[in-house]
Protein backbone atom coordinates (compact mmCIF):
# COMPACT_ATOMS: atom_id res chain seq x y z
CA UNK A 1 0.00 0.00 0.00
CA UNK A 2 2.65 2.47 -1.01
CA UNK A 3 1.68 4.57 -3.97
CA UNK A 4 1.96 8.08 -5.33
CA UNK A 5 0.11 11.34 -5.81
CA UNK A 6 -1.84 11.50 -9.08
CA UNK A 7 -4.66 13.83 -8.08
CA UNK A 8 -4.80 16.92 -5.95
CA UNK A 9 -7.47 19.32 -4.74
CA UNK A 10 -7.57 22.45 -6.87
CA UNK A 11 -10.25 24.30 -4.91
CA UNK A 12 -13.88 24.07 -4.08
CA UNK A 13 -15.78 24.46 -7.36
CA UNK A 14 -16.90 20.67 -8.53
CA UNK A 15 -26.73 5.91 7.86
CA UNK A 16 -25.48 4.55 11.10
CA UNK A 17 -21.85 3.39 11.26
CA UNK A 18 -19.95 1.52 13.95
CA UNK A 19 -16.21 1.37 14.41
CA UNK A 20 -15.14 -1.96 15.93
CA UNK A 21 -14.27 -1.52 19.59
CA UNK A 22 -15.23 2.16 19.67
CA UNK A 23 -18.39 4.05 20.58
CA UNK A 24 -19.85 5.91 17.57
CA UNK A 25 -19.18 9.62 17.41
CA UNK A 26 -22.20 11.82 17.92
CA UNK A 27 -23.32 14.39 15.34
CA UNK A 28 -21.03 17.42 15.35
CA UNK A 29 -22.15 19.33 12.25
CA UNK A 30 -24.14 22.47 12.97
CA UNK A 31 -21.87 25.08 11.43
CA UNK A 32 -19.33 25.46 8.66
CA UNK A 33 -15.85 25.79 10.10
CA UNK A 34 -13.20 24.53 7.68
CA UNK A 35 -10.70 22.13 9.21
CA UNK A 36 -7.71 20.69 7.32
CA UNK A 37 -5.49 17.95 8.71
CA UNK A 38 -2.56 15.94 7.32
CA UNK A 39 -1.31 12.55 8.42
CA UNK A 40 0.33 9.35 7.19
CA UNK A 41 -1.50 6.05 6.83
CA UNK A 42 -1.48 3.00 4.57
CA UNK A 43 2.05 3.88 3.56
CA UNK A 44 0.96 7.17 2.02
CA UNK A 45 0.31 10.83 2.82
CA UNK A 46 -3.28 11.56 3.80
CA UNK A 47 -5.09 14.89 3.62
CA UNK A 48 -8.53 15.54 5.08
CA UNK A 49 -10.54 18.72 4.58
CA UNK A 50 -13.89 18.91 6.36
CA UNK A 51 -16.45 21.45 7.53
CA UNK A 52 -17.68 21.07 11.10
CA UNK A 53 -19.32 22.99 13.93
CA UNK A 54 -15.96 24.01 15.40
CA UNK A 55 -12.24 23.39 15.05
CA UNK A 56 -12.24 21.12 18.09
CA UNK A 57 -15.11 19.03 16.71
CA UNK A 58 -13.40 18.83 13.32
CA UNK A 59 -10.09 17.76 14.86
CA UNK A 60 -11.84 15.02 16.84
CA UNK A 61 -13.45 13.60 13.72
CA UNK A 62 -10.19 13.87 11.77
CA UNK A 63 -8.34 11.88 14.42
CA UNK A 64 -11.02 9.20 14.33
CA UNK A 65 -10.69 8.99 10.54
CA UNK A 66 -6.90 8.64 10.70
CA UNK A 67 -7.26 5.99 13.40
CA UNK A 68 -9.63 4.03 11.20
CA UNK A 69 -7.21 4.17 8.26
CA UNK A 70 -4.42 2.78 10.41
CA UNK A 71 -6.68 0.05 11.76
CA UNK A 72 -7.54 -1.03 8.21
CA UNK A 73 -3.86 -0.97 7.23
CA UNK A 74 -3.06 -3.33 10.12
CA UNK A 75 -5.72 -5.77 8.95
CA UNK A 76 -5.12 -5.66 5.19
CA UNK A 77 -1.44 -4.95 4.53
CA UNK A 78 0.48 -7.71 2.78
CA UNK A 79 3.62 -6.24 4.39
CA UNK A 80 2.41 -6.84 7.96
CA UNK A 81 2.95 -10.43 9.10
CA UNK A 82 0.22 -10.00 11.72
CA UNK A 83 -2.47 -8.94 9.21
CA UNK A 84 -5.42 -11.07 8.16
CA UNK A 85 -4.09 -11.06 4.59
CA UNK A 86 -0.70 -12.40 5.65
CA UNK A 87 -2.35 -15.17 7.69
CA UNK A 88 -4.65 -16.14 4.81
CA UNK A 89 -1.64 -16.38 2.47
CA UNK A 90 0.34 -18.45 4.99
CA UNK A 91 -2.59 -20.88 5.27
CA UNK A 92 -3.07 -21.26 1.52
CA UNK A 93 -4.04 -24.81 0.64
CA UNK A 94 -4.50 -25.79 4.30
CA UNK A 95 -8.18 -25.07 4.81
CA UNK A 96 -10.24 -22.16 6.17
CA UNK A 97 -8.86 -19.51 8.51
CA UNK A 98 -10.77 -16.96 10.58
CA UNK A 99 -10.50 -13.44 9.16
CA UNK A 100 -11.99 -10.11 10.16
CA UNK A 101 -14.97 -8.39 8.52
CA UNK A 102 -12.70 -6.04 6.55
CA UNK A 103 -11.05 -8.86 4.62
CA UNK A 104 -14.33 -10.75 4.25
CA UNK A 105 -15.85 -7.69 2.59
CA UNK A 106 -12.85 -7.10 0.35
CA UNK A 107 -12.66 -10.71 -0.81
CA UNK A 108 -16.36 -10.69 -1.67
CA UNK A 109 -16.08 -7.41 -3.56
CA UNK A 110 -12.92 -8.55 -5.32
CA UNK A 111 -14.75 -11.56 -6.69
CA UNK A 112 -17.47 -9.29 -8.03
CA UNK A 113 -15.01 -6.96 -9.74
CA UNK A 114 -13.03 -9.86 -11.16
CA UNK A 115 -16.22 -11.08 -12.83
CA UNK A 116 -17.22 -7.58 -13.99
CA UNK A 117 -13.80 -6.94 -15.59
CA UNK A 118 -13.40 -10.44 -17.08
CA UNK A 119 -10.35 -11.03 -14.90
CA UNK A 120 -8.52 -7.73 -15.49
CA UNK A 121 -8.87 -7.10 -11.77
CA UNK A 122 -7.60 -10.05 -9.75
CA UNK A 123 -6.42 -10.13 -6.13
CA UNK A 124 -4.52 -13.36 -6.75
CA UNK A 125 -1.59 -11.60 -8.48
CA UNK A 126 0.58 -11.80 -5.34
CA UNK A 127 2.74 -14.67 -6.77
CA UNK A 128 3.59 -12.37 -9.70
CA UNK A 129 4.48 -9.54 -7.32
CA UNK A 130 6.87 -11.88 -5.53
CA UNK A 131 8.34 -13.25 -8.75
CA UNK A 132 9.12 -9.78 -10.07
CA UNK A 133 10.83 -8.67 -6.86
CA UNK A 134 8.22 -6.36 -5.33
CA UNK A 135 8.39 -8.19 -2.00
CA UNK A 136 12.08 -9.13 -1.80
CA UNK A 137 14.72 -7.40 -3.96
CA UNK A 138 16.30 -9.46 -6.72
CA UNK A 139 19.19 -8.78 -9.07
CA UNK A 140 17.63 -10.17 -12.25
CA UNK A 141 14.17 -10.63 -13.78
CA UNK A 142 12.38 -13.91 -13.07
CA UNK A 143 13.29 -16.86 -15.26
CA UNK A 144 10.77 -18.33 -17.69
CA UNK A 145 10.18 -21.17 -15.23
CA UNK A 146 9.56 -18.79 -12.32
CA UNK A 147 7.07 -16.83 -14.38
CA UNK A 148 5.25 -19.99 -15.48
CA UNK A 149 4.95 -21.08 -11.85
CA UNK A 150 3.66 -17.68 -10.78
CA UNK A 151 1.18 -17.53 -13.66
CA UNK A 152 -0.01 -21.03 -12.77
CA UNK A 153 -0.57 -19.92 -9.16
CA UNK A 154 -2.66 -16.96 -10.34
CA UNK A 155 -4.60 -19.05 -12.83
CA UNK A 156 -5.58 -21.73 -10.33
CA UNK A 157 -6.21 -19.53 -7.30
CA UNK A 158 -9.63 -19.94 -5.74
CA UNK A 159 -10.98 -17.98 -2.78
CA UNK A 160 -13.76 -19.47 -0.69
CA UNK A 161 -15.76 -17.56 1.91
CA UNK A 162 -18.01 -19.00 4.60
CA UNK A 163 -19.12 -16.48 7.19
CA UNK A 164 -15.99 -15.18 8.91
CA UNK A 165 -13.73 -17.87 7.47
CA UNK A 166 -11.80 -17.72 4.21
CA UNK A 167 -9.53 -20.12 2.37
CA UNK A 168 -7.20 -20.21 -0.60
CA UNK A 169 -7.62 -23.50 -2.42
CA UNK A 170 -4.06 -23.97 -3.68
CA UNK A 171 -0.88 -23.97 -1.60
CA UNK A 172 0.97 -21.76 -4.07
CA UNK A 173 -1.82 -19.15 -4.24
CA UNK A 174 -1.70 -15.75 -2.50
CA UNK A 175 -3.67 -12.51 -2.59
CA UNK A 176 -2.57 -8.87 -2.69
CA UNK A 177 -5.15 -6.31 -1.51
CA UNK A 178 -3.14 -3.33 -2.78
CA UNK A 179 -5.47 -2.70 -5.71
CA UNK A 180 -8.59 -2.32 -3.58
CA UNK A 181 -7.71 -1.63 0.08
CA UNK A 182 -7.32 2.14 -0.28
CA UNK A 183 -10.74 2.35 -1.91
CA UNK A 184 -12.22 0.35 0.93
CA UNK A 185 -10.53 2.66 3.45
CA UNK A 186 -12.03 5.69 1.67
CA UNK A 187 -15.50 4.19 2.01
CA UNK A 188 -15.05 3.39 5.69
CA UNK A 189 -13.78 6.89 6.37
CA UNK A 190 -16.70 8.44 4.48
CA UNK A 191 -19.16 6.39 6.52
CA UNK A 192 -17.49 7.58 9.73
CA UNK A 193 -17.68 11.20 8.59
CA UNK A 194 -21.37 10.91 7.76
CA UNK A 195 -22.10 9.24 11.09
CA UNK A 196 -20.41 12.18 12.81
CA UNK A 197 -22.72 14.59 11.00
CA UNK A 198 -20.13 15.85 8.52
CA UNK A 199 -21.72 16.78 5.20
CA UNK A 200 -18.81 18.53 3.45
CA UNK A 201 -15.45 16.77 3.28
CA UNK A 202 -12.70 15.58 0.98
CA UNK A 203 -10.36 12.76 1.97
CA UNK A 204 -7.25 12.35 -0.21
CA UNK A 205 -4.98 9.32 0.19
CA UNK A 206 -2.05 10.07 -2.11
CA UNK A 207 -4.34 11.11 -4.96
CA UNK A 208 -7.20 8.68 -4.39
CA UNK A 209 -10.13 10.69 -3.06
CA UNK A 210 -13.66 10.52 -1.74
CA UNK A 211 -15.88 13.58 -1.57
CA UNK A 212 -18.87 14.37 0.61
CA UNK A 213 -21.00 17.24 -0.63
CA UNK A 214 -19.12 20.30 -1.83
CA UNK A 215 -17.36 23.33 -0.31
CA UNK A 216 -19.72 26.14 0.76
CA UNK A 217 -21.08 28.01 -2.24
CA UNK A 218 -19.62 25.53 -4.74
CA UNK A 219 -21.10 22.66 -6.73
CA UNK A 220 -18.24 20.19 -6.28
CA UNK A 221 -14.68 19.67 -5.15
CA UNK A 222 -12.36 20.08 -8.15
CA UNK A 223 -9.57 17.51 -8.47
CA UNK A 224 -6.63 18.14 -10.77
CA UNK A 225 -5.28 15.00 -12.46
CA UNK A 226 -1.55 15.01 -13.13
CA UNK A 227 0.60 12.87 -15.40
CA UNK A 228 2.44 10.43 -13.15
CA UNK A 229 5.62 10.65 -15.21
CA UNK A 230 6.22 14.41 -14.90
CA UNK A 231 3.46 15.83 -12.61
CA UNK A 232 2.07 17.82 -15.55
CA UNK A 233 -1.69 18.56 -15.24
CA UNK A 234 -3.79 16.62 -17.76
CA UNK A 235 -7.29 17.55 -16.66
CA UNK A 236 -9.66 18.34 -13.82
CA UNK A 237 -12.56 16.33 -12.44
CA UNK A 238 -15.46 17.71 -10.36
CA UNK A 239 -16.19 15.36 -7.47
CA UNK A 240 -19.30 15.36 -5.30
CA UNK A 241 -20.59 12.41 -3.25
CA UNK A 242 -18.32 10.12 -5.24
CA UNK A 243 -14.82 8.66 -5.25
CA UNK A 244 -11.83 8.94 -7.58
CA UNK A 245 -8.84 6.63 -7.98
CA UNK A 246 -5.83 6.55 -10.28
CA UNK A 247 -3.60 3.65 -11.28
CA UNK A 248 -0.30 3.95 -13.15
CA UNK A 249 2.77 1.86 -13.88
CA UNK A 250 5.27 4.69 -14.00
CA UNK A 251 6.00 5.36 -10.31
CA UNK A 252 6.18 2.20 -8.19
CA UNK A 253 8.47 -0.08 -10.15
CA UNK A 254 11.47 -2.41 -10.01
CA UNK A 255 14.51 -1.99 -12.24
CA UNK A 256 16.78 -4.57 -13.86
CA UNK A 257 19.41 -2.59 -15.71
CA UNK A 258 17.57 -0.73 -18.46
CA UNK A 259 14.42 -2.75 -17.81
CA UNK A 260 11.67 -1.10 -15.72
CA UNK A 261 8.68 -3.11 -14.51
CA UNK A 262 5.60 -1.39 -13.07
CA UNK A 263 3.78 -2.82 -10.05
CA UNK A 264 0.35 -3.34 -11.64
CA UNK A 265 0.43 -6.84 -13.10
CA UNK A 266 -1.64 -8.19 -15.98
CA UNK A 267 -3.02 -11.49 -14.62
CA UNK A 268 -3.37 -12.90 -18.13
CA UNK A 269 0.22 -12.32 -19.24
CA UNK A 270 2.25 -12.39 -16.03
CA UNK A 271 3.94 -9.09 -16.87
CA UNK A 272 3.27 -5.45 -16.04
CA UNK A 273 0.06 -3.95 -17.42
CA UNK A 274 0.71 -1.87 -20.53
CA UNK A 275 -2.65 -1.08 -22.15
CA UNK A 276 -2.43 2.41 -20.62
CA UNK A 277 0.24 4.26 -18.71
CA UNK A 278 -2.32 5.81 -16.36
CA UNK A 279 -6.05 5.55 -15.71
CA UNK A 280 -8.26 7.66 -13.45
CA UNK A 281 -11.77 6.49 -12.62
CA UNK A 282 -14.61 8.08 -10.68
CA UNK A 283 -17.33 5.86 -9.26
CA UNK A 284 -20.02 5.93 -6.57
CA UNK A 285 -17.72 4.21 -4.04
CA UNK A 286 -14.03 4.17 -3.26
CA UNK A 287 -13.76 0.43 -3.58
CA UNK A 288 -15.24 0.54 -7.10
CA UNK A 289 -13.01 3.42 -8.22
CA UNK A 290 -9.90 1.68 -6.87
CA UNK A 291 -10.62 -1.73 -8.37
CA UNK A 292 -11.79 -0.39 -11.72
CA UNK A 293 -8.85 1.99 -12.18
CA UNK A 294 -6.58 -1.04 -11.75
CA UNK A 295 -8.64 -3.05 -14.22
CA UNK A 296 -8.70 -0.20 -16.71
CA UNK A 297 -4.91 0.08 -16.59
CA UNK A 298 -4.72 -3.63 -17.41
CA UNK A 299 -7.40 -3.82 -20.10
CA UNK A 300 -7.61 -0.30 -21.51
CA UNK A 301 -11.40 -0.56 -21.22
CA UNK A 302 -13.97 1.53 -19.34
CA UNK A 303 -16.64 -0.08 -17.19
CA UNK A 304 -20.31 0.55 -16.34
CA UNK A 305 -21.27 3.24 -13.83
CA UNK A 306 -17.89 4.95 -13.94
CA UNK A 307 -16.34 8.02 -15.52
CA UNK A 308 -12.75 7.65 -16.65
CA UNK A 309 -9.94 9.97 -17.66
CA UNK A 310 -7.64 7.92 -19.85
CA UNK A 311 -3.97 8.40 -20.56
CA UNK A 312 -2.62 6.37 -23.45
CA UNK A 313 0.39 4.05 -23.38
CA UNK A 314 3.68 5.51 -22.19
CA UNK A 315 5.02 5.99 -25.72
CA UNK A 316 2.07 8.26 -26.58
CA UNK A 317 1.13 11.76 -25.50
CA UNK A 318 -1.54 11.96 -22.78
CA UNK A 319 -5.05 12.59 -24.03
CA UNK A 320 -6.37 16.12 -23.44
CA UNK A 321 -8.81 16.92 -20.63
CA UNK A 322 -11.68 16.78 -23.13
CA UNK A 323 -11.20 13.00 -23.28
CA UNK A 324 -13.50 12.46 -20.32
CA UNK A 325 -16.12 9.92 -21.20
CA UNK A 326 -18.80 7.63 -19.74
Amino acid sequence: MNRREFGRLVAGSAAGFWLPGRAPLGPVFTGDVRVERWSWAMGQPVRLVLHAASEDAGYEVAQAVFGELRRIEARLSVFDDASDVAELNRRAGRGPVAVGPDLVHILAEAGRFEHLTSGAFNLAVEPLMRAWGFRSPRAAPPSARELREAEDAVRHATVELSGSRASLGASHAAVDTGGIAVGYALDRAAALLRAAGIRRALLDISGDCIALGAPPGERAWVIEIVDSSDARPVGTVPLRDAALATSANTVTAVHFGAMTVGHVMNPATGIAASALSQATVTAPTGIAADALSTAMLVSGLSYPRTTAVRTCAARCQPTPPAAIFR
